[in-house]
């Protein structure tokens, strides 16, 4: 079982009402010692977010929390629910945990849950995806810091910020692990000729700066290309992995070493830069 399942598995019984991003990170409270907890600090609200759906791996959390694992403190977080949550849970996971029962419910989902987050940190990040295996030279993600000396016009900046916020979500979709289902079902191929189409099909010519206009151009261009491979039945498919990698570095390209806040960091799983995108 990964995190993903987890989560799932999970969040419907115990979750309550708060959004998914608060139960992820209630999780990793759940399971830490006291002072590990402050790790926690260390993400956003986003990132727990895509931990819930795989568009981010735990690996780089997980090997953060491991030193702070307290099965313990998990066990008694089970322990402290309603006992009919406490049957729903057994009933949920004795597909998983053969031996779970009322008594020893918070026991063997600690232990669960514990592993899952070993497991995570253990993992070995893949080679960093070469020109050659790509079609396009690999981008380092620029450091995230302020700067007072904006690059770009007040105007294009706006317009920047717009385009991040329309395609953030398209980013983490197609950059992540999961992208494929979202592909087939036609949804974000919809999704994206919809976007450009009503938009941004006028909307990214009133860009100024010449450069941030060919990056622009660039990203939606290799959208479109996927999205109408599938709406148009074409049987001359682009290679996903080439056209993936492009898409990751002309969004990275859309902003400036130095930036005031614009860039989507979490729009990128922690590892990508390692190739595992």
């Amino acid at each position: 079982m990964n995190f993903v399942e987890f989560v799932n598995i999970t969040r419907p019984i115990i979750g309550g009402k708060s959004g998914v991003h608060t139960y992820v990170k209630t999780l990793f409270d759940a399971i830490l010692t006291e002072s590990g907890k402050d790790i926690l600090n260390d993400y956003k609200d986003s990132t727990f977010k895509a931990y819930s759906n795989g568009s981010t791996s735990i690996s780089k959390i997980s090997k953060a929390m491991v030193p702070y694992i307290d099965p313990v403190e998990f066990s008694s977080f089970i322990f402290d629910t309603e006992e009919a949550v406490q049957i729903a849970l057994c009933q949920r996971f004795v597909q998983y945990l053969p031996n779970i029962n009322i008594n020893n419910v918070g026991d063997e989902i600690a232990e669960l849950f514990s592993t899952i987050i070993r497991n995570a940190a253990e993992t070995k990040r893949k080679k960093p995806a070469s020109k050659k295996d790509t079609g396009t030279e690999f981008i380092e993600l620029p450091e995230e810091q302020p700067s007072e000396e904006y690059p770009y016009s007040s105007e294009d900046k706006m317009l920047l910020q717009e385009f991040t916020t329309d395609y953030d979500e398209i980013m983490v979709t197609l950059i992540g692990e999961n992208y494929a289902m979202s592909l087939i079902d036609m949804t974000l191929p919809r999704r994206i000729k919809d976007l450009y189409e009503t938009k941004w099909i006028s909307k990214a010519d009133t860009f100024a700066d010449p450069t941030l206009k060919s990056y622009i151009f660039g990203l939606l261009g290799e959208l479109n290309n996927i999205s109408n491979s599938f709406l148009d039945g074409s049987s001359a498919s682009p290679s996903f992995g080439s056209a993936r990698a492009k898409i990751r570095n002309l969004y990275v390209n859309l902003h400036p070493c130095k930036f005031a806040g614009t860039f989507p960091y979490d729009a990128f799983i922690d590892d990508w830069n390692d190739g595992d995108y």
